[in-house]
């Protein structure tokens, strides 16, 4: 219970819903276009099929399996920091969306 108690903690919520997509969208890489350097000519890539956006989109949903987490371990003070990183990850999908993948009609 020693590291529950530990977790439960707003910025360790805040951090770890920050990183954990930033992994799942590296695991993404390494396993699916590993032959692309990164993350410069991967993101790239994905900027030029306008697939960046939709691949930070799955890569978020992770911070979903964070959440259910936090809830069946009743951390609340660790849920409200996923859910802070949830709707910074948001705001970072409406950016990518708007300003650097418009598109072209």
């Amino acid at each position: 219970m020693k590291f529950l108690e530990r977790i439960d903690n707003f910025f360790m919520g805040l951090l770890i819903g920050i990183i954990f997509p930033a992994i799942i969208f590296w695991l993404y890489w390494l396993f699916r276009h590993h032959q692309i350097g990164f993350p410069m000519r991967f993101i790239k890539y994905l900027m030029n099929g306008y697939l960046l956006s939709n691949v930070i989109k799955i890569c978020g949903l992770a911070n979903l399996g964070l959440f259910y987490f936090g809830l069946n371990k009743n951390l609340n003070r660790f849920n409200k920091g996923v859910i802070v990183s949830v709707v910074l990850y948001v705001a970072l999908i409406a950016y990518v969306n708007y300003y650097l993948e418009p598109e072209y009609i």
